[in-house]
């Protein structure tokens, strides 16, 4: 870490060296065509070199640009007063510039775009020059180095010479460094060479002194036009930026020898008209180049749109195609009345909406530890049947997780694909009000080769959107599905104990007394009831009642076989249907289950309560009645004697019982 600093802080020294030498350099060289004033010059390309330092290097490079201004005007005029404000001035006019078209002008992209070039002029040109030209003037003026009836021409002229650095020099030096280079054909490359060929040919003719055109200084400016214009159309901003340099130094060169069509009588004055000149030209030009790339980058891209969209026609009939069949998809599954049902319509819609891919859908576990997978197409076997929910990052995030071989560098690769890397891969974690339920996990794999092959193509943007249209689908069905599930086991099922209540024994009774018709089988009915339960309740506490209840619930459902169907019928009373049971049997096991409750272990506050005992009444289909209503009602009345006859006991109803009761009913 140590030398990583001490390696940058040498590198920005040696800029800092070379970037003061380049700014004393050039500053010394403008000074020397100073005409005005020994310390105003209209040729300032030292302006133009700190600017492009601050916008390309940043503000760092104020030291070196403030030394070098020092020494420049300090090695010209010997006054440490009017340096030291100089090189103050010279600073703070690149780092405004700077400050300026980095937040207005998009900073080193600013020859991008014709308006940003109007704005890179009007700051960095006019505006934040005028900061150095009106420091430099006065600290003249208060020196005693300048006249102040000669303020304004001499501010003209600094000014107009910091401006033509800045819109002269810096656009070169910029373009040149955040583009260095060259992709260029052989007859492009040719084409440059003759641009500038004729570039310097026409300068010379206008500008040169082996021009009868120059010496006669005939008005032949014009003829530049079109190479800056060639300059801008062929190549673009840094090319037309390099043009201009060229030119203006051939210009400034021949106006000073007194050739070309600004020459005049004193040459402080052809050289502002020749920076005017240089100025307009260069805004123009640079303009052009800015426009002429956005129309270029704007037909590129009209080109590729109608390129994609040519391309993107067939699957676009065929995306609309399978979201008619996954509307139908919605349809289906909102008629599903168990899982099992929509889980098999998820496998065969997801093979006909996403042919070429594999799917697999994953359900989170009641445990809520595991994903399972419920459905699948394609080949799955590439996938586990199982895997923690900390092996998906579209679970862990709850966001979609997209592997693509165009896209992505695999760096949030799921730990469940680690043991065959798919081509590409697309996992939707299945929100339901903010609970994960699971996800649609979607892979496209290589058929041809043991290794994926990544030049194959992957999940196209269309199959993303049907995927996840899909999961959409999927999980509200589920979700409804599942609460239309939840709902039905709490209309049927006792919340306290988990058995079925009172309205689910009735349906169930008519049902199984209609089979019983048919295969002309019996069907036992067997009513328990707690002994002294409400003493039970009164000694030991309702909560303790509610243990005990709970408890029954639970001994009932292990002491029954598969078919069998146990009830609370209200209260501590239960029912108990056994189909296809012997009346010896249906007593057999009505004697299990009273001895059994003698040993069931009761705990509540750290104590074991006693132990209870029940009552127990039989009644058969048919023998004792013909309806759900009058068997119940024969095994209520056996259970009523158990309890009148001492309880702890088991009753089967009598057939006489049962006559005078149906009789009693008809009456």
């Amino acid at each position: 870490m140590g030398n990583q600093k001490s390696r940058r802080f040498l590198s920005r020294l040696v800029i800092l060296g070379l970037l003061t030498l380049a700014y004393f350099a050039a500053g010394k060289f403008g000074l020397s065509l100073a005409f005005v004033n020994p310390n105003t010059t209209v040729v300032w390309a030292p302006t133009g070199i700190a600017l492009a330092a601050f916008l390309i290097l940043g503000d760092y490079v104020g030291v070196a640009i403030l030394v070098g201004a020092f020494l420049v005007n300090f090695t010209t005029s010997g006054s440490l007063f009017f340096s030291i404000a100089v090189a103050i001035g010279n600073t703070l006019e690149g780092l405004i510039g700077a400050r300026l078209v980095n937040r207005f002008a998009r900073g080193t992209q600013s020859f991008n775009r014709a308006l940003d070039v109007f704005k890179f002029a009007l700051l960095a040109g006019f505006f934040s020059t005028a900061v150095s030209a009106t420091i430099g003037v006065t600290s003249l003026v208060w020196s005693g180095l300048a006249s102040p009836k000669d303020y304004l021409t001499i501010w003209l002229t600094w000014w107009l010479g910091d401006a033509g650095g800045s819109l002269v020099v810096a656009p070169a030096l910029i373009l040149w460094a955040t583009n260095p280079k060259l992709r260029w054909s052989a007859s492009r490359a040719m084409e440059a060479v003759l641009l500038l060929a004729s570039l310097i040919l026409v300068a010379l003719i206008v500008f040169g002194d082996q021009s009868s055109f120059a010496i006669r200084n005939y008005p032949l400016e014009f003829t530049l036009v079109p190479i800056i214009i060639w300059a801008a159309y062929r190549f673009g901003p840094r090319e037309t930026a390099t043009v201009i340099f060229v030119l203006s130094s051939i210009a400034i060169f021949g106006t000073l020898r007194g050739f070309g069509p600004f020459a005049q009588t004193l040459p402080n004055e052809s050289l502002l008209l020749l920076q005017s000149f240089i100025i307009t030209v260069t805004v123009t030009g640079l303009a052009l180049a800015a426009l002429v790339s956005e129309r270029s980058e704007v037909e590129a891209q009209l080109i590729e749109i109608n390129q994609k969209l040519k391309l993107t026609l067939n699957e676009r009939e065929e995306h609309n195609r399978k979201m008619i069949l996954h509307n139908e998809m919605g349809g289906l599954l909102q008629s599903c009345s168990t899982l099992e049902e929509a889980y098999t319509i998820i496998a065969q819609l997801g093979q006909q909406l996403l042919p070429e891919e594999t799917g697999i859908l994953y359900m989170i576990n009641n445990s809520q530890n595991k994903v399972e997978s419920v459905a699948a197409w394609g080949n799955p076997s590439r996938e586990p049947d199982t895997f923690a929910l900390d092996d998906c990052w579209a679970l862990r995030r709850g966001r979609i997780n997209l592997l693509n071989s165009k896209e992505s560098t695999l760096e949030l690769l799921c730990p469940h694909l680690k043991n065959q890397l798919p081509v590409s891969a697309l996992c939707i974690p299945m929100m339901a009000q903010g609970d994960a339920m699971g996800i649609l996990h979607i892979r496209t794999d290589s058929t041809t080769a043991a290794q994926p092959n990544y030049d194959l193509p992957g999940l196209t943007e269309s199959k993303q959107q049907i995927a996840i249209a899909m999961a959409d689908s999927i999980v509200l069905a589920l979700a409804n599905l599942k609460l239309r599930i939840f709902l039905r086991e709490q209309s049927i099922r006792d919340p306290l104990t988990g058995l079925f209540n009172r309205r689910y024994l009735e349906e169930t009774l008519e049902r199984e007394f209609n089979r019983a018709v048919r295969l002309q089988r019996p069907v036992g009915v067997i009513m328990l009831d707690l002994d002294h339960f409400k003493r039970f309740n009164d000694t030991h506490g309702h909560e303790a009642g509610d243990i005990l209840l709970r408890k029954l619930g639970s001994f009932l459902k292990q002491h029954l076989r598969g078919g069998d169907i146990a009830c609370r019928y209200g209260g501590e009373e239960f029912a108990l249907v056994l189909p296809e049971v012997s009346l010896e049997n249906v007593r057999q096991r009505a004697e299990e289950l009273r001895e059994g409750i003698k040993h069931l272990n009761i705990e509540h506050n750290s104590k074991i309560l006693p132990t209870v005992s029940m009552s127990l009444g039989i009644a058969m289909f048919p023998e004792h009645g013909s309806t759900n209503q009058r068997v119940l009602n024969a095994a209520d009345g056996a259970l009523y004697e158990a309890k009148h006859k001492g309880r702890d006991r088991i009753v089967v109803a009598s057939l006489d019982a049962a006559d005078e009761l149906t009789a009693s009913q008809q009456s």
